[in-house]
């Protein structure tokens, strides 16, 4: 988390505790004081809606940017994966290659002739 969001987050949680904190410290004499002025109830609360969409918009900032990322990630992911998967079959093609070459050639077939025999044809 960035420390401004950071300083944000901690800053809207005070603002609501002292107001949590106030209201319930709330007197009669006061609550009505302040029920005469709406201007004051309006500024408190304009500026904590003020902090909570400040701390809201960060967090969206930062989940589009993570989610681009991961995007990208993702797409850089799948082209790594068809590349490898060309390689294997252009590995697989080249071993069929072979094989058929290897199978076309076939093994001479000769008739050994000896040549110690020779002498006893000779003979005979």
């Amino acid at each position: 988390m960035k420390p401004i969001r950071l300083f944000f987050y901690v800053l809207l949680f005070f603002f609501h505790l002292a107001l949590v904190a106030f209201a319930f410290s709330l007197d009669d004499s006061v609550a009505q004081s302040l029920a005469e002025s709406a201007s004051t109830i309006r500024t408190i609360t304009l500026i904590g809606l003020a902090m909570f969409l400040i701390v809201f918009a960060w967090a969206m900032l930062d989940r589009r940017l993570y989610q681009s990322k991961i995007a990208k990630l993702e797409a850089e992911k799948n082209e790594i994966k068809a590349q490898v998967y060309d390689m294997k079959r252009r590995e697989d093609q080249i071993d069929e290659e072979i094989k058929s070459f290897e199978s076309s050639l076939e093994p001479k077939k000769s008739t050994p002739e000896d040549s110690s025999d020779t002498d006893q044809k000779k003979l005979t």
